[in-house]
């Protein structure tokens, strides 16, 4: 397995294996709804050429990213969907309070780009494995996020970096959003919504997470609940559970979260396709081939994808695909 060359977003047309198409397709984006110049574009190209160095480890302060399914690319395609979100937002003609400056709009695409940096190991850490942060990954990406801001022009706007935790199931929402101005609300609202999405989207999301997610969740301890005698059972026996499980994951959780809870932001990605879900049908696919494979149909799970994470370590296949 090796760095993916050509992996494109859900609509077939921008490279997500490579910071620098994604941060040119954003620009056009913030450009053609703000106006081109109303955005520090140097700014947004900066942070995604960083971002490509910390994962790829040409940050001498970190190691690599070393996981498969939080990606490089799960990073970037996140960016983009919350990029076209704002888009999808600002064309529907919002009012104030509620409409974004091109400042809440780049900060918004940052912290989508930022939002999984707490995965990524310190020169310190090399004896852990990235799936061992996970209970801990979103504060540590708000640490890396606030560090950064604080850089940028965008310092006065380093306290939003705690909307990330936005993307953690457990996290209190109306803690989060307490005395934040409404337009951040939004923007933390998108962000969860972009998180979710852009991962569910994905044309080879069930591969992913057969082959990726199921060894990073057993990796990171996260495939165990407690009992009510303070024991603990496994959430799925394997891979393939994990996947037969997906339709009542979304259905019970995902759903809920975008509709209600992120006060179902996920209406604004249709807006710039002319009203044409391309992401809710890309979805549906998704969850209908799921339904398929938990009805029996294991033919329909396909090879092991591709990863952006170069040099995958052998533990990442050793965690049983089937019972």
């Amino acid at each position: 397995m090796s760095a993916a060359t050509s992996l494109l977003d859900v609509t077939n047309t921008v490279s997500i294996s490579d910071p620098a198409p994604v941060a040119a397709a954003i620009a056009h984006i913030l450009g053609e709804c703000f106006g081109h110049g109303s955005f520090d574009d140097d700014l947004l190209h900066a942070t995604f050429e960083r971002v490509g160095r910390v994962f790829a480890g040409d940050d001498p302060a970190y190691l690599a990213c070393d996981m498969p399914y939080h990606d490089l690319r799960h990073s970037l395609d996140t960016a983009l969907t919350m990029a076209r979100m704002i888009a999808g937002q600002q064309g529907t003609g919002c009012a104030a309070p509620a409409a974004f400056t091109p400042e809440h709009a780049l900060l918004g695409v940052l912290l989508a780009l930022l939002h999984d940096t707490g995965y990524i190991r310190t020169v310190s850490e090399h004896a852990l494995c990235g799936p061992q942060l996970t209970r801990e990954h979103e504060a540590r990406s708000v640490e890396f996020a606030q560090r950064h801001l604080r850089t940028t022009l965008l310092a006065k706007r380093a306290a939003d970096a705690e909307l990330i935790q936005v993307t953690q199931l457990a996290a209190d929402l109306d803690v989060l959003f307490a005395r934040r101005e409404p337009a951040a609300v939004a923007l933390g609202r998108m962000l969860g919504t972009a998180d979710l999405v852009s991962q569910l989207a994905d044309e080879r999301y069930l591969e992913r997470c057969y082959w990726h997610l199921f060894p990073e969740l057993v990796l990171g301890d996260c495939n165990r609940s407690r009992t009510v005698d303070g024991g603990e059972a496994p959430l799925f026996r394997d891979a393939l559970e994990l996947v037969c499980r997906t339709p009542a994951f979304y259905d019970n959780v995902v759903r809920p979260r975008l509709d209600r809870t992120f006060a179902g932001s996920v209406r604004h990605l249709s807006v710039p396709f002319g009203d044409t879900d391309i992401y809710g049908a890309a979805i549906e696919r998704n969850i209908a081939r799921a339904r398929s494979i938990a009805g029996g149909q294991h033919g329909l799970l396909g090879p092991e994808p591709t990863t952006t994470t170069a040099r995958l370590s052998p533990i990442y296949h050793a965690a049983p695909r089937r019972a």
